[in-house]
């Protein structure tokens, strides 16, 4: 049976036009006071049908769709980036989805990218974080296309911030400082980074029993991309942590100076301090130790796949594109003509 919405005038000498919803099949009337209003109203309609189907007649809001997601997802990483999804929450919580327009998405991707700064790179970062929220939408019969197939960035842009290394001897020195100056805080945590090559959130949620000292391994679980993997420690590493554990009994590794979990605040206002008491020729920050991490790795003798591995990669391509140039630069001599 095709769709019509049909006009009809009233006795009252008003326009009224009428058709059944296909979501409920409940009968939907609405009164005009020209025939040139009802004629719009009628194009409308027919117009959202002819493109968007039964989905175009659902009264679901945002917010709710989210909530329906996550139940059923609780684990989804759309949540991920807290900035941004609180931000998409407070712009579209309120639209009904089936009126979102990947034009006022794209306009909201815009707005976020030049307000913040942020990188073609991280933006995709961002598209994917919603990308699993709209096929849900589909899937369940909400929407008919997911509209951010329409909305792209580059996936290998240039970082904005310029990717600093540190080689052994700076790590190695900077590990000592810290001791000095943060012996129970900074330094666990600097440690553990520099040895394992793990981000920050990851180290920063490690609980005790994520780290299993009888098989030297450190379970990191709520991982950027939600893959859980296993990093094996280094004695000096394994010995490190086993002192940290011994030196008190609550759940999470690494504790601030009130004996509550280390926040992430907290850490980068005692580095900004560190860095004052130490000043070093580099701009580093905490994410230059899993570079780091990465280059002194590679300059050992270790493979692009275990790299891949031990740094949660979800593919090669990623460690490829991040740290080949930095395998590169360390090939002392790369002209074929020389001996």
């Amino acid at each position: 049976m095709s769709f019509e919405v049909k006009i009809y005038k009233t006795g009252d000498g008003l326009f009224q036009t009428k058709f059944l919803d296909p979501k409920t099949g409940r009968r939907k009337r609405k009164r005009f006071q020209s025939l040139k209003e009802a004629k719009g109203h009628k194009c409308e309609v027919e117009t959202r049908h002819q493109t968007k189907g039964t989905s175009a007649f659902s009264d679901l809001r945002v917010a709710q769709g989210l909530k329906i997601f996550l139940e059923k997802f609780p684990n989804s990483n759309i949540r991920e980036r807290k900035n941004h999804f609180t931000d998409f929450v407070e712009h579209f919580g309120n639209h009904r989805i089936s009126e979102l327009d990947p034009n006022d998405l794209q306009e909201w991707y815009s707005n976020r990218k030049s307000k913040l700064n942020l990188s073609e790179r991280t933006m995709n970062h961002v598209r994917t974080q919603f990308f699993g929220f709209f096929e849900f939408l589909v899937d369940g019969d909400y929407i008919r296309q997911n509209p951010m197939r329409k909305i792209r960035f580059k996936r290998h842009d240039n970082p904005r911030r310029s990717r600093v290394v540190l080689s052994i001897d700076e790590v190695l020195e900077l590990l000592k400082n810290a001791k000095t100056f943060s012996p129970t805080i900074l330094y666990p945590y600097l440690y553990t980074v520099a040895h394992t090559g793990a981000r920050r959130s990851e180290i920063l949620r490690l609980q005790r029993q994520d780290v299993d000292l009888k098989t030297g391994l450190i379970h990191l679980k709520k991982t950027k991309n939600c893959h859980e993997r296993f990093v094996r420690m280094s004695p000096s590493l394994q010995k490190q942590l086993t002192e940290q554990l011994e030196s008190h009994k609550l759940s999470n590794v690494l504790l601030n100076n009130e004996g509550g979990p280390l926040l992430r605040s907290e850490l980068s206002k005692l580095i900004n301090k560190f860095k004052h008491y130490f000043p070093n020729d580099k701009t580093w920050g905490s994410h230059s130790f899993r570079h780091s991490f990465a280059y002194n790795f590679l300059k050992k003798g270790g493979e692009m796949y275990q790299l891949q591995a031990i740094l949660g990669h979800r593919g090669i391509q990623t460690t490829i594109d991040l740290y080949g140039q930095l395998q590169a630069q360390d090939i002392e001599n790369p002209s074929p003509y020389e001996y």
